[in-house]
Parts: C-alpha cells; sequence; structure tokens
C-alpha cells in the first residue's frame, strides 16, 4: 500500500466505517477468500447493476461505480482462474493473476507520478500488483489496490464489528482517493448494497449452526491429501483450502492456550 503512493506515505481520510454483523467473525474472514459465492450472493446487486449497464453502448466509459460492482459476478471461471496464494499461519490472498480490480480505468496522471517517483519498471511492477482480498490471519485484511484495511472485532460469538479504514496515497491525483470512498461505501458500509448480500449469508450460517441436524461443516473442496502439512503455495480459487488453514491454525492457538492454562493450574496446586 505505500509503495502505491508517489511518494512513500499514506495518510488515513474519511474517518472509520463501523458496521455490526450479527455472526461469529471466522465467517467474515472466511468469505474473503472465498470465491464461489460471489457470482450468486451479489446476483441481486453487482447483477443488477451488470443488466442495467448492458443496455448502454459498448464505447460508453464506465463509471466508477459499474466499474466496481460489476466484476463481482464475472463468472465461475474468472474467479477460479484468479487463484489464492497460501502461507503459514492462516495468511492468504486472492488474486495470484488477476482480480476484480484489474480492469479499473488508467488514471494518466498518477501513472506518470509513479513512473517519476520510482522509474517505469518498478511502478508497472507495483501497479500490477491487484490483490482482491489479503488476510492477515486472524483479523487484519487489506485491500491493497483500493488502499483500505478493514478489521474484525469480535463482539460475542454471534456478533462481529467490522471496522473499514480509507487510505489516500500522498502524491497521487483526488480521483484514487474518490475511488478508494467509494468502494467502501458500496461494500463495507452500513449503507452498503454489496456488504448486505453477505450479511445476509452470514446470519443465515449462524442460525444454520445452532441446528443440530449436521454435527460437521464441510470445508473440503478440492481438498488433496498432499496438502496436509505443507499449506504454503499456489491453488486454484475455488479450492476452500483457506479456510483449512484458518482453522488449522485456529485449532494450534486453541491447543496452545489450554496447554498454558493447563499448566498454570497444575502450578497453582504445587
Amino acid at each position: 500500500m505505500v509503495d502505491r503512493a508517489p511518494e512513500g506515505r499514506l495518510e488515513v481520510a474519511g474517518g472509520v466505517l463501523r458496521y455490526m454483523h450479527d455472526c461469529n467473525w471466522k465467517m467474515f474472514v472466511e468469505n474473503l477468500n472465498d470465491t464461489m459465492h460471489p457470482m450468486v450472493a451479489h446476483e441481486s446487486s453487482a447483477g443488477t447493476a451488470r443488466k442495467l449497464w448492458a443496455k448502454e453502448p459498448a464505447d460508453k466509459p464506465k463509471p466508477m461505480v459499474i466499474e466496481q460492482f460489476v466484476p463481482f459476478v464475472s463468472g465461475y471461471d474468472f474467479f477460479d482462474q484468479m487463484g489464492v496464494k497460501i502461507y503459514e499461519n492462516g495468511h492468504s490472498y486472492t488474486g495470484v493473476n488477476f482480480s476484480i480490480h484489474s480492469a479499473y480505468s488508467a488514471v494518466g496522471d498518477y501513472e506518470k507520478a509513479m513512473a517519476a517517483s520510482y522509474g517505469e519498471e518498478r511502478a508497472a511492477r507495483i501497479l500490477g500488483e491487484v490483490r482482491h482480498n489479503t488476510v492477515y490471519y486472524p483479523t487484519l485484511t487489506i485491500k491493497g489496490a483500493i488502499q483500505a484495511i478493514r478489521i474484525a472485532r469480535p463482539i460475542a460469538a454471534d456478533k462481529t464489528m467490522i471496522e473499514s479504514w480509507t487510505f489516500r496515497l500522498v502524491g497521487a491525483p483526488d480521483s484514487l482517493l474518490q475511488r478508494t470512498l467509494m468502494y467502501s461505501r458500496l461494500i463495507n458500509a452500513p449503507t452498503s448494497v454489496v456488504g448486505h448480500d453477505d450479511l445476509h449469508c452470514y446470519r443465515a450460517i449462524q442460525e444454520g449452526l445452532a441446528a443440530q441436524g449436521n454435527e460437521w461443516v464441510s470445508l473440503h473442496r478440492r481438498f488433496s491429501p498432499e496438502e496436509v502439512g505443507h499449506l504454503a503455495g499456489n491453488y486454484d480459487g475455488h479450492s476452500e483450502i483457506s479456510m483449512r488453514s484458518q482453522f488449522q491454525t485456529w485449532r494450534r492457538f486453541m491447543l496452545a492456550s489450554m496447554a498454558g492454562e493447563s499448566a498454570a493450574v497444575v502450578g497453582e496446586g504445587a
């Protein structure tokens, strides 16, 4: 994110958006790198925008809101080929090859400023990095391509506060900040459109987990025995390996905590 600023500095801009979710915090973090839900969950919002824009002439410049909205319903092949990269300890990101941010309109003045600051080759490399969501597990998530950070703050087992922070790229045209704020309002705000699609799913999942019909939640999509003990690497976007990695890490955290508590109890007893 810092590299994307021509002057190598960021400024917090526009305050913070806080959005209460009636679900466990893990659902939000799992969703970030899930690529099977967008074209279904967001059909009523982004899908409607796509249908409306389809009536316009093919050569008509897309408004910023359409550029940001429509890629959410890009199709299964798009999201699968986008790819997911897995690191140890539950960290991951989607957008190994491209992402929903890849086709945004060029901003000539910004690209010139970047080339002047970093040289054309490095500037192209920086701007070519357009990840979808980066998860620093457990609760920090970054949208580098639009300069935003979201933090999941657990309140209770069924309640989570999502904080969204937007940043100004120092030395960049105001249109970059406008793009960031537009995206945050569309996706992350309590008054958002796309975000409400996800929240509806989270609420339904939370209610479903309270039922007794099935003891397990399946996260085995594209599982391979070869990944056991060797999670780090690049995978197809539709793999649920990012969720498996998160839960393995969570299990390790919990077992370590339990071991520490047991040791403390033994110490007190002695």
